[in-house]
């Protein structure tokens, strides 16, 4: 059996949406699906219908809402569809944007026509649209607004109000009034709720807690008239009801009496109700302004709180330490016993009234702190709340600076400790060097604070009672100690400081002990020596008491005191002394005292040390052992020292090259002597050293190791000549140095003198060549002259040099001999001084000739002297634009006798030049003088003018302002003297240049010469004009002066306005055309109204303007201007004057034009309705009464239209006030018309009121 043949696929369906619905087939089949779907769509169309009929008469943004909301209602239910893919039902994207089309523009129409017909939905659809996505424009026409029309202002509504109420404190609350010595706090207000109308009279009536008597008040209109006793919040406004808060200014019972509205009639309130008023409470710690001392130990300690106001209390108090680690808000709750209030439970109503229970109470309450942890502690409220709940915030009040901050300060202190400074197994010792010797025990204390006060007990011995000393007062920890005068032990007892006992740690006891003195016991050897014998005795000292030591001596030698009080130190107890004089004889030694570290300079009593010496000989040179010098052929004698028992013999010896020769000298009785070292044959080093000595009254010899002596011989004697081929020349009272050569070896010394005269000068040279001063003329003459070693020779035919005085340099100041070159000179031969070369003379200088900037010239003047010259003068530049004077200073050398001073004209002004110092070869620094006056020159540098134009940018004047010779170029001329002369070049585009001269040219105090453009100038086109050339009176010019003295510009033509009409009158909304002729730009209208000035820019395609007339007054057209090229703005005024007179419409006003005036009306009573009718009389006008657009409670109802209840002509009205009375509720309007005589347009205004 074949298998059976598939299904084809409906042309019209989606084969994905048959087979792959979202809820399976199997579940809920394809008809209960769409079933489903097209009842969800019905009952939504049928909840939008009925939200439609609901915001029928709402505004347009309730409408505007409910398109939103329903619009996206219907697209969520189009997308959920087609994403669930029922069958038959699915939405392709076409069709799916297709519906989503329809259902847009079925909800617009629904939300946004008044009713069902094209013209309605268009025009609704448009104001729509144009309501809620677009703005007006800056500059549309003037439009008629029926609902907004100046000429028609103000509304009035008139409602009918029922019976008004308040409420007396509506929250049941408590309040409190602040004491004004505890903090600055303003009084309560009392909160009153009114319904349906506002206070205008008020009694009310306190109640004294204290005394129980009640005193009323009466206050007339007190929201105005008592704004201290009743005043507006706005912010607690309940539902649009008003509430007032009434002043409580002292403590008690506040009741209401009366209140009446702003019409007499009674409000009505609850009589009986009261509102407690009671002194708010106050918490602060006691003794504030103290500080508290506690010691730190076991328990605790009460810090004191005085609680006042109305029970029960709850305080907040904070407690933080020094540290700031911790601060802790701690809170007390608290009440008198058997207290009761009406805010408790429990209280019972009294039969009369009795106001005890609030009157002040107080109470003293504690909060306490361990003195477990020393430390600094600050106690202070933070915050308290009495029994009705009226709750300060201390902290913010401190904040705002209503309170002073109230601190507790608390100080938990820790008890001093003390112990002994001192070494049980080392006793202290006490130095007895009288009777009131004493040591000191050092104290170590901790903690605490000074001063303190330590007691101690004294125990001479072990059995001997303690002894109870008198306490010792310690103002610093440093200087803490005891005073121990006796040997004994002493024991801490107790200590106390300035709050707090403390306690003794240890070491607590220390024994004290008197040192002995110390003593030094002497024993003595011999130093023996072979030949000799005795040279020396070793001395050996012990010693007793305590380290270091110190024992002083007196040395007698032959009985005679050679050394007093010498001292040697020792840290060991036994010191070895060693005394080995240099000379012989009988030397004695006594010690005198002994020293340890507990006593000093112990007086002794030993016997002296006696040794009979006899020291080894000796010899050494006494002068030093190197420099020493000599000459050929002399002999030297070299001082010797000589030590032992004399006469002595010594040996000696002299070395040279490696030669020796040995000498003696014997039988030398004095301890100083002299060697003579015999003549020195050659030149070169020799060296004398000392071999031994020898003793001849014990025949004991001593070979010498000392230092031998070096003594060097030149090779012969020194000379000495002057360098001076011919005379030299020196300044007068100056000085000159004369050249000596010299032979021989450094340093050399000389005598010289003046040919004929006895005197002599000495002078000394380190060099071969050498330099003596002269201040005096004459022949000088040399003398000697010996070196370091011997005399010498002057050499005969260099033995003199003269020395004369050179005349000083001088400049030749002489007018004709001065020459001031660079100028013209003509025909004058080069030898003659042409006149523009020549100086003058005034009173005390000279005068060059005045010449212009940058003009190449120096200044020559002749000199005398010796070459080469150096001038220094100084120049001081006077700049003719004013400023500080420059001066500087200069220096000019020549090698010749003529001498050019260069001229400064870079700059303009007055150049000084003052010559001041001249120097040659000679002389330096003469000061020049021309006779008794100081050398100066004077010179003017003139300024050359420059013209620039004063605004080089591109220009552009209009054709009639260059007509009429208004336009001008401005140009700049800079320095130079007036009148001047211009060379201008005009240049115009296919024209040759033309070449203007322009003679006699005067600038005004800026120095700006305003060129008129010459009429011919009038083309329109593109010109450039340039200033080539300016030259002042005194000859001085320039030329151009770069892009500055170019200049563009483009003569442009000029618009006109004409009118259109001939009309001179108009009325406010009348239209007036003017035409405009000129250029295709934009055109620019200036005109008036009466004093107001405006302008108005018109588009270039516009070739009218049209005044739109929208107040009364007289309308004058100024000018009219264009901007070409948006840059030159060309103007013409008319040449006949253009105005119109405008007329105002008339207007009318309800209430002078109040838009909020609403008006209560009670039963059988009629409210008047003032309208103010502005124009010409007699006036016709119509109002009528509409629906009020308020509630009772002045609520705005909610809806669009308010329908018309009554409409009145009222005609022929010659005054400009008129009533309306009424006794019905609505708003009463102007409408249909208003009439003048002078305007016979009737127009349709409507205004509500």
């Amino acid at each position: 059996m074949p298998p059976p043949a598939p299904l084809k696929a409906s042309a019209s369906r989606p084969q994905r949406a048959l087979h792959n619905p979202r809820i399976p087939l199997e579940y809920c089949d394809g008809p209960t699906q769409r079933l489903y779907a097209v009842s969800t769509f019905v009952f939504l169309q049928a909840v939008k219908l009925y939200y439609w009929i609901g915001i029928a008469k709402s505004d347009y943004a309730a409408e505007f809402f409910g398109f939103i909301l329903w619009l996206s209602v219907d697209v969520l239910f189009l997308l959920a569809l087609n994403y669930l893919q029922i069958p038959w039902l699915e939405l392709p994207t076409v069709r799916l944007i297709v519906a989503l089309f329809i259902l847009t523009v079925v909800n617009f129409v629904l939300f946004t026509a008044r009713e069902i017909s094209p013209v309605l939905i268009a025009q609704s659809t448009l104001s729509k649209v144009l309501g809620y996505v677009r703005t007006p424009s800056l500059h549309r026409e003037p439009h008629f607004d029926p609902d907004h029309d100046e000429h028609l202002l103000g509304k009035h509504t008139i409602l009918k109000r029922p019976f008004s109420s308040a409420v007396l404190n509506p929250r049941d609350q408590c309040f409190c009034i602040p004491d004004p010595d505890f903090v600055k706090m303003p009084s309560p207000l009392i909160p009153i709720l009114f319904n349906g109308s506002e206070p205008h009279y008020l009694e009310y009536s306190v109640t004294s807690f204290e005394t129980g008597l009640t005193t009323e008040h009466k206050v007339a209109d007190p929201s105005k008239n008592s704004a201290s006793v009743l005043r507006k919040l706005p912010d607690l406004w309940e539902d649009g009801r008003p509430v007032y808060g009434l002043q409580a200014d002292v403590v008690g019972a506040y009741k209401l009496r009366q209140l009446k509205d702003s019409d007499g009639v009674d409000i009505k309130f609850f009589r009986e109700k009261e509102v407690y008023v009671v002194q708010c409470p106050e918490a602060r710690v006691d003794r504030y302004k103290e500080t508290l001392d506690h010691c730190s130990g076991k328990g605790d300690v009460d810090i004191p709180i005085v609680a006042r106001g109305l029970p029960p209390w709850s305080v907040t108090y904070r407690r933080s330490s020094n540290t700031g680690k911790e601060i802790q808000d701690l809170l007390i709750q608290s009440e008198p016993p058997g207290y009761s209030s009406p805010f408790l439970i429990g209280w019972s109503q009294p039969t009369k009234p009795n106001y005890s229970w609030a009157r002040l109470h107080e109470m003293n309450l504690s909060a306490s702190l361990s003195l477990a942890n020393p430390g600094e502690y600050d106690f202070q409220v933070i915050k308290v709340k009495d029994g009705c709940n009226n709750v300060l915030d201390f902290t913010e009040l401190v904040a705002k600076g209503h309170r002073e901050p109230e601190i507790l300060h608390v100080n938990i202190r820790s008890p001093p400790t003390v112990s002994m400074v001192c070494d049980p197994r080392k006793p202290i010792k006490i130095v007895s060097l009288n009777e009131t010797s004493s040591t000191d025990i050092s104290l170590d204390i901790k903690h605490g604070t000074t001063p303190y006060r330590v007691g101690y007990v004294y125990q001479k011995s072990d059995i001997d009672e303690p002894e109870i000393m008198q306490d010792i007062e310690i103002s610093r920890k440093e200087e803490a100690r005891i005073i121990a005068d006796r040997p004994g032990l002493y024991t801490l007892s107790h200590i106390q400081d300035q709050y707090c006992k403390g306690d003794i740690v240890l070491p607590m006891d220390c024994s004290v002990t008197v040192a002995s003195l110390p003593t030094v016991e002497i024993s003595t050897t011999t130093i023996e020596d072979q030949c000799v014998g005795a040279i020396g005795v070793s001395i050996a000292a012990t010693f007793t008491g305590e380290a270091p030591w110190k024992v002083c001596y007196d040395v007698w030698s032959n009985d005679r005191l050679q050394k007093e009080n010498v001292c040697q130190s020792s840290s060991k107890p036994r010191l070895t002394l060693k005394m080995t004089p240099s000379e012989s004889g009988t030397f004695r030694y006594q010690f005198r005292t002994v020293s340890d570290i507990n006593y000093k300079l112990v007086k002794l009593d030993l016997p002296p040390v006696l040794q009979k010496i006899h020291p080894q000989p000796s010899a050494s040179f006494t002068e030093g052992t190197t420099g020493i010098k000599a000459c050929r052929g002399s002999t030297k004698k070299l001082g010797v020292q000589l030590g032992g028992e004399g006469p002595w013999d010594i040996k000696y010896q002299v070395i040279h090259q490696g030669r020796r020769q040995v000498f003696s000298s014997r039988d030398i009785k004095e301890s100083k002597t002299e060697l003579t070292v015999p003549a020195f044959e050659h030149e070169g080093t020799y060296s004398v050293d000392l071999e031994s000595v020898t003793d001849r009254s014990n025949g004991c010899t001593k070979a010498l190791s000392v230092s031998d002596v070096t003594i060097e011989v030149s090779s012969g004697p020194p000379t000495v000549s002057f360098q001076c081929d011919a005379p030299i020349e020196f300044a007068e009272d100056g000085h000159v140095d004369l050249p000596i050569h010299l032979t021989g070896g450094s340093p050399w010394h000389m005598t010289y003198g003046i040919e004929g005269e006895d005197s002599l000068s000495a002078a000394r040279s380190e060099s071969r060549n050498a330099l003596v001063t002269i201040y005096r003329p004459g022949t000088y003459i040399l003398k000697s002259v010996s070196d370091a070693f011997c005399e010498g020779e002057v050499v005969e035919q260099a033995s003199k040099c003269q020395v004369v005085i050179s005349e000083r340099p001088a400049m030749n100041l002489k007018v004709d001999s001065i020459r001031f070159r660079g100028g013209p000179r003509g025909d004058h031969p080069e030898d003659e001084v042409a006149p523009l070369e020549r100086l003058a003379w005034e009173k005390d200088h000279f005068v060059m000739p005045a010449v212009c900037q940058d003009a190449p010239r120096s200044l020559e003047i002749r000199l005398t002297g010796k070459a080469p010259f150096v001038l220094k003068y100084k120049t001081i530049f006077k700049s003719d634009k004013g400023g500080r004077d420059e001066e500087k200073s200069h220096t000019l050398e020549s090698l010749h006798s003529t001498m050019r001073l260069p001229v400064l004209t870079d700059r303009t002004g007055v150049v000084t030049y003052r010559l001041e110092t001249l120097s040659d070869a000679i002389y330096s620094d003469v000061k020049l003088l021309h006779d008794t006056f100081d050398v100066v020159f004077k010179h003017l540098i003139r300024t050359a003018p420059v013209a620039t134009i004063q605004n080089n940018k591109k220009q552009e004047f209009c054709k009639n302002d260059v007509a009429g010779l208004a336009e001008k170029i401005p140009i700049k001329i800079q320095n130079g003297i007036g009148p001047f002369s211009l060379t201008i070049e005009v240049q115009q585009p296919n024209q040759p240049v033309e070449i203007i001269p322009v003679y006699d040219a005067t600038t005004n105090n800026h120095g700006i010469y305003n060129w008129p453009l010459p009429s011919r100038l009038t083309g329109v086109g593109l010109h450039m004009v340039t200033v080539t050339m300016v030259t002042d009176l005194n000859g001085c010019s320039s030329g151009k002066a770069g892009k500055d003295s170019s200049i563009e510009f483009e003569i442009l033509d000029t618009p006109s306005i004409t009118p259109i009409s001939d009309a001179v009158n108009a009325c406010v909304g009348d239209n007036i055309a003017f035409s405009l002729q000129g250029a295709t730009q934009p055109f620019e209208v200036s005109y008036s109204l009466d004093k107001s000035q405006e302008k108005i820019v018109l588009d270039a395609k516009t070739r009218s303007f049209t005044y739109h007339a929208t107040k009364p007054g007289i309308l004058k057209i100024s000018q009219v201007c264009q901007t070409i090229h948006n840059r030159k703005k060309c103007c013409t005024r008319p040449e006949q004057e253009l105005t119109a007179r405008i007329w105002a419409l008339p207007r009318g006003l309800i209430d002078d034009g109040n838009e909020d005036k609403i008006s209560n009306l009670l039963e059988g009573d009629r409210v008047g309705v003032e309208i103010t009718l502005e124009g010409e009389p007699p006036f016709s006008f119509v109002y009528v009464r509409k629906e009020a657009e308020f509630d009772v409670n002045r609520h705005h109802k909610d809806q669009r239209k308010f329908k018309i209840l009554q409409t009145e002509y009222v005609p022929n009205i010659h005054d400009k006030q008129y009533t309306v009375y009424t006794a019905m509720e609505g708003r009463l309007a102007t409408s249909r018309e208003i009439k003048s005589k002078d305007d016979t347009n009737a127009m349709l205004l409507i205004m509500n009121i």
